[in-house]
């Protein structure tokens, strides 16, 4: 369950870095009072995201069969969107993701309501939860015969690399670039974009709603099959419909702009930085 390790791994690294940086800046404020408001609000957070998870997947089991078929096709095609979003906006604001979360606890502090901190934390881990609880509702709905057990470990192996990775990075271990690293998980986010993508496009069709083209443009099940480690990383599918395929081509092109037009503005806002300092 290649996919729901790298989804936790970088949802909860978002997450663990957020929180990471209030408590580091209050720490080293000498505002340790507000510590236990961010642990507050980023476990409430944690909490209120589960909660949203069961009570969704409880709703939906409550639908005829077509009808589930056709949320799930939804939820697939939700996920895309959110997905590729997340990732074209980290790319574009990760450099200054530190410096408005220290702005917005100043604001809280000056005004002397720590409870400000606790909403901080729990609007930023609370996002991150619910992208992760939409992100994997796609995958199960993708992998329908994944079992449970192993969903669940590597949820939580992904959160524990999460955990580890935001301790090495405020531990200052030289080695490790999140910059690369966003980057990199981007990417391969996108590859699982991608088959979250033709998963939803191969609902739609087999629902009627859309026609395939061409039902079956090859078969590499022999091969290389989409519940395989490499399959499920670059979201193939062995038996895809022209539709399937057409869709995942004009998917990653897309993204490849977006990024790039991302990385400009990123460029773009870093160059003007100074500038605006020295007036």
């Amino acid at each position: 369950m290649i996919e729901t390790l790298l989804i936790m791994w970088r949802e909860s690294l978002e997450a663990a870095l957020i929180v990471g940086i209030l408590l580091t800046y209050l720490a080293r404020s000498g505002e340790r009072a507000g510590m236990r408001y961010v642990w507050a609000g980023a476990l409430g957070a944690v909490v209120a995201a589960v909660a949203m998870g069961l009570a969704s997947n409880g709703a939906a089991a409550r639908l005829g069969p077509d009808a589930q078929e056709l949320l799930q096709a939804g939820v697939l095609l939700l996920a895309v969107g959110v997905l590729s979003w997340m990732v074209v906006w980290m790319h574009r604001n990760a450099r200054q993701m530190g410096g408005d979360l220290r702005r917005r606890a100043d604001r809280a502090l000056a005004t002397g309501r720590l409870v400000g901190l606790a909403a901080i934390a729990f609007a930023a881990v609370f996002r991150e939860g619910v992208e992760a609880v939409l992100f994997l509702w796609g995958v199960v709905v993708q992998r329908a015969d994944a079992s449970a057990p192993a969903l669940l470990a590597a949820g939580v192996a992904g959160a524990g690399l999460a955990v580890a990775t935001a301790w090495l990075f405020f531990r200052g271990f030289a080695f490790l670039n999140l910059q690369t690293f966003f980057r990199v998980t981007g990417i391969l986010l996108l590859l699982v974009a991608a088959g979250l993508l033709t998963a939803g496009v191969n609902k739609l069709i087999g629902l009627g709603y859309l026609s395939p083209i061409e039902p079956q443009v090859w078969n590499t099940a022999w091969l290389l099959r989409e519940d395989s480690l490499l399959g499920a990383l670059v979201g193939y599918r062995s038996r895809p419909s022209l539709l399937e395929v057409l869709a995942f081509l004009a998917y990653l092109p897309a993204m490849g702009w977006a990024l790039h037009r991302a990385d400009l503005a990123a460029r773009g806002a870093a160059e003007r930085a100074p500038a605006r300092s020295a007036a």
